[in-house]
C-alpha cells in the first residue's frame, strides 16, 4: 500500500483478492470481524444458496497470512472456502461501485474521494482502501447518528479504524480529538484521512485497556463487547459526560450498559438493529 499525493491511502496495482462465502444471516457480523482483523475494506456480493460472498484485497506479501486470519475469523460464523486470486484490472471499478456516500440525518455525509461533495451536510471524505469504517456498516452509522446530536467537547475515538468517527467529530466541533487503535494499518489510514479532510487529530497506536486515557468529555468506542465493557473502569476519575458505545450484539447491550452504570453513566439513546446495537450514555 502507499499514500497518494492527495493524502488518501490508495491500493497498489498488484493485489490478491481473498474471497469466502458466509451464511447470509451472518454476513454483517462476518464483515465486521473480517475487516477488523485484516484492516481492509470489503465488497459484498450474492453467493449461492442463501450465502453471501465477501471479497478483500491485500498485497501479495500479505496474502498467505491474511488468508489464514480470514479463515480463522470466519470459520465460527460458517465461513467456508477462502480463495486467493490475482486481481484483474477491473477490481478498482468494482470497489468504486460498491462504496457509495452515506448521509446521516442530513447533517453528516461520508463519501469516498471519487464522489463529489453535495449539499450543506458536514463533508467527511474517507478512502475505503484500508481499515474498516466508511460509514456503511450499521455500527458506524449508529455512532454517527448519535454523534450528530452531541454537544462538542474533548473526545477520544478508541479503535479508530479508518478515522471516520474521529474526523466527523472534529468537523462537528469536538476539540481536541484523540484517535487510538492497536493496528498500525488503521493508524496509517487515520492519519492519511485526517490530512485529506484538513482536520487535526492526535493519533496513537495505543491500548486503551492499559494506557491512561487523556482528560476527555466524550468517549467513542466502536469495538466489541469484551473490550467495550471493561473500558468503563478506565474512565473512572475522568470528567466524562458522555460515551457512545457500539460493536455490540443486541443481547450484549443490557450487560454493557449495566456495567457502565456503575461508573455513573446511564442510557440516553439507542440504535438497536437485528445484528448490532449502539448506545449513547451520559453522566447522571
Amino acid at each position: 500500500m502507499r499514500v497518494s499525493s492527495t493524502g488518501f491511502v490508495t491500493p497498489s496495482a498488484e493485489l490478491i483478492r481473498l474471497a469466502a462465502d458466509v451464511p447470509a444471516e451472518r454476513a454483517e457480523m462476518a464483515i465486521a470481524a473480517a475487516c477488523v482483523v485484516l484492516g481492509e475494506g470489503c465488497r459484498e456480493a450474492t453467493g449461492a444458496a442463501g450465502r453471501v460472498r465477501l471479497e478483500f484485497w491485500v498485497a501479495p506479501a500479505r496474502a498467505d497470512r491474511a488468508a489464514e486470519r480470514l479463515a480463522a475469523v470466519l470459520a465460527p460464523l460458517g465461513g467456508t472456502g477462502v480463495t486467493r486470486t490475482a486481481e484483474d484490472p477491473g477490481w478498482q471499478t468494482a470497489m468504486r461501485e460498491f462504496h457509495q456516500p452515506v448521509e446521516i440525518d442530513g447533517r453528516i455525509r461520508v463519501r469516498p474521494p471519487w464522489h463529489p461533495a453535495a449539499g450543506d451536510a458536514i463533508d467527511v471524505v474517507i478512502d475505503p482502501a484500508m481499515a474498516f469504517g466508511t460509514g456503511q456498516h450499521d455500527t458506524t452509522r449508529g455512532c454517527l447518528e448519535l454523534l450528530a446530536g452531541l454537544a462538542p467537547g474533548r473526545l477520544i475515538d478508541i479503535g479508530c479504524g479508518s478515522g471516520v468517527l474521529a474526523i466527523a467529530a472534529a468537523k462537528i466541533g469536538h476539540c481536541p480529538v484523540w484517535a487510538w487503535d492497536l493496528d498500525p494499518v488503521a493508524i496509517a489510514a487515520t492519519i492519511a484521512n485526517a490530512s485529506a479532510n484538513g482536520v487535526a487529530l492526535t493519533v496513537a497506536c495505543r491500548n486503551a485497556l492499559v494506557a491512561p486515557l487523556p482528560e476527555v468529555d466524550v468517549v467513542l468506542a466502536n469495538l466489541t463487547a469484551n473490550v467495550v465493557e471493561p473500558l468503563a473502569e478506565r474512565v473512572v476519575g475522568l470528567p466524562l459526560r458522555a460515551a457512545i458505545l457500539s460493536g455490540l450484539r443486541p443481547f450484549e447491550v443490557d450487560s454493557v450498559c449495566a456495567h457502565w452504570a456503575t461508573v455513573g453513566l446511564e442510557v440516553i439513546d439507542t440504535r438497536i438493529g437485528r445484528e448490532w446495537g449502539t448506545v449513547l450514555l451520559e453522566r447522571r
